[in-house]
């Protein structure tokens, strides 16, 4: 097994998963961001003009806090640094990703996405998780794992301790703690994960 640079195969991946999940029509939507009759009749959420209640994709960081992020792993966060952020136009997702400086030097990640035209279809789901076991393949001898009863489909990067969610038919999370112990990071994940609404 090769070694992993960690920071490198973090936004790697991350940016391949929020590309890979980005602007691709899917039942229930449109290229334009216009709600189908699929979506009407099947009373699905997401995919409107606006992201549900406070949930705003630009800002990561009020998403997720430092407060709760240094909570979740035991230690002081002494810094969130806000990056990546796109505005939703037209049927381009929103997005954003908060870098949390932990005291002692190590770091998380939390990225976000809403699409304003619910894109969380099957297919765009699995490409993503494909195109993630792809890639740390090249790093890790270590398979990606569902999780079930997280979101509308979750998986687990075990080595760089990642975890991605796809949340209702529009919005999307990846929660990074490499530096935490691997015995408990995905707990830990997952426990976050549930309180930005997964």
């Amino acid at each position: 097994m090769k070694p992993i640079n960690k920071t490198m195969m973090v936004a790697g991946l991350g940016g391949t998963l929020l590309l890979a999940a980005c602007n691709a029509p899917t039942g229930g939507g449109t290229a334009n961001g216009t709600a189908t009759a699929e979506t009407s009749a099947s009373g699905s959420t997401g995919g409107g003009t606006k992201p549900p209640g406070n949930w705003n994709a630009t800002d990561a960081c009020t998403l997720l806090d430092k407060a709760t992020v240094g909570a979740a792993l035991g230690t002081q966060v002494t810094e969130a640094q806000l990056g990546l952020v796109h505005a939703a136009d037209g049927s381009s997702a929103a997005t954003s990703e908060c870098t949390y400086v932990l005291a002692g030097g190590g770091r998380a990640s939390f990225m976000a996405r809403w699409s304003p035209i619910a894109d969380n279809s099957d297919g765009a789901m699995n490409a993503a998780k494909n195109a993630t076991a792809a890639s740390i393949k090249a790093f890790s001898d270590k398979p990606v794992e569902d999780i079930a009863g997280l979101g509308k489909k979750a998986f687990f990067v075990p080595g760089i301790n990642q975890l991605n969610v796809f949340i209702g038919e529009d919005r999307f999370v990846i929660i990074t703690l490499a530096s935490a112990d691997n015995a408990h990071a995905k707990d830990i994940a997952v426990a976050l994960a549930k309180k930005v609404g997964a």
